[in-house]
């Protein structure tokens, strides 16, 4: 809890972020995987993987563009390194883990940005979302689309409001990936499946509708085994990946 507290009070943020809890939601995250490690471990490396297999569709002469780069547990950043012009890491919170990482690397930097539109203030969210249309090799959205709204609603939202705003953030974050004027690649949880004895629930995370037809591969996330929720739930995450504008 002490090490929480920490990640949480040293974070830089974005404006409304910290209000919105976002600190204490990567530092809590930073928690369960340091308890989760083993159960995270293909998830992380099989994200850090696809990343890594699509980086030949960037534009040598530009940036690429990274989304959720959070504490940096899915990012293959020797990779991205490599990439000749680089790669900008944005996210609402900078943990210190994050900070000390790209001091590593001469050819990374991290900006502090709201990927919504409305952190910091009480409008609706925008159509397409303020994310940079031009000026990158490639864009990564990664891990992120079903985490939008935690500062606005529960997940699952617990009502039709929080529902309607959650369908929309994600919906502006799409749009805005393919309105880039490169390849966009989006990796994402979709559903979560919450096994209880012989019972799954499965509960939506991002409405189908808005994800860009069928993935190109798929995977499941072991995000809280047994024992991290309580003793008898098992939680997985089903998480796909998109290639737009190729």
């Amino acid at each position: 809890m002490l090490n929480e507290l920490y990640i949480s009070l040293m974070s830089r943020t974005a404006p409304g972020a910290r209000k919105g809890g976002l600190a204490r939601e990567v530092a809590g995250i930073r928690g369960r995987y340091r308890r989760q490690k083993k159960a995270w471990e293909n998830h992380l490396q099989h994200t850090k993987e696809c990343i890594s297999a699509h980086l030949h569709e960037a534009e040598a002469a530009e940036p690429i563009l990274v989304l959720g780069a959070g504490l940096c547990l899915d990012l293959p950043l020797d990779a991205l390194n490599t990439h000749p012009a680089g790669a900008l890491l944005v996210d609402a919170v900078e943990p210190p883990r994050a900070r000390r990482l790209l001091k590593q690397y001469d050819n990374l930097s991290f900006e502090l940005s709201d990927l919504t539109g409305c952190l910091a203030s009480e409008k609706a969210p925008p159509k397409v979302a303020p994310i940079p249309l031009v000026g990158y090799g490639m864009a990564i959205s990664c891990n992120i689309l079903s985490q939008l709204a935690l500062p606005f609603a529960s997940s699952p939202p617990e009502n039709d409001e929080e529902a309607a705003l959650t369908s929309s953030l994600q919906d502006a974050h799409i749009r805005a990936l393919a309105a880039m004027n490169c390849p966009a690649l989006l990796i994402t949880d979709y559903e979560r499946v919450e096994m209880h004895g012989d019972h799954d629930h499965i509960v939506t995370t991002v409405d189908r509708q808005h994800l860009p037809g069928a993935p190109l591969e798929t995977w499941q996330w072991y995000i809280a085994p047994k024992g991290e929720v309580n003793r008898h739930l098992d939680i997985r995450l089903n998480v796909g990946a998109w290639l737009l504008n190729a």
